[in-house]
């Protein structure tokens, strides 16, 4: 996968309550380039959308307190997901994303994620990942 060189400058937020998850895919998303932000709830991942940019934020649904589907919706209702992708993982089956949002399940095979996550980035996007 070729998303080290085209990873440069595209900062993630991640929001993942699970600390060895969040560490793992902060360590796989850096070694392809990326710089990662993490949170542990939706109420802390959408305080960093207020105050930071990123091209994408990747969040899991099931958090403690609000869900990754507030965090995305709440995101979109305060014009915060403008020029941005976004990627809700979940375990359970009958999750419905926010429009707009790609939706991966767990367990996620991690080829398959890189290439969604570089899919799901508007500036990879346009220049054909």
């Amino acid at each position: 996968m070729d998303s080290v060189v085209s990873g440069r400058n595209v900062k993630i937020l991640l929001v993942e309550d699970n600390e060895d998850i969040r560490e793992g895919l902060t360590d796989l998303l850096e070694s392809e380039g990326y710089s990662v932000a993490g949170s542990g709830s939706a109420e802390e991942g959408l305080a960093r959308l207020r105050a930071e940019s990123f091209q994408l934020v990747i969040t899991d649904y099931m958090l403690p307190g609000e869900t990754g589907g507030w965090l995305l919706e709440q995101a979109e209702r305060e014009q915060r997901l403008r020029g941005m992708g976004a990627v809700m993982i979940t375990a359970h089956p009958k999750v419905r994303p926010p429009a707009g949002v790609r939706l991966m399940h767990k367990p996620l095979d991690i080829d398959d994620f890189l290439r969604v996550v570089c899919e799901s980035i508007p500036t990879l996007r346009a220049v054909g990942g």
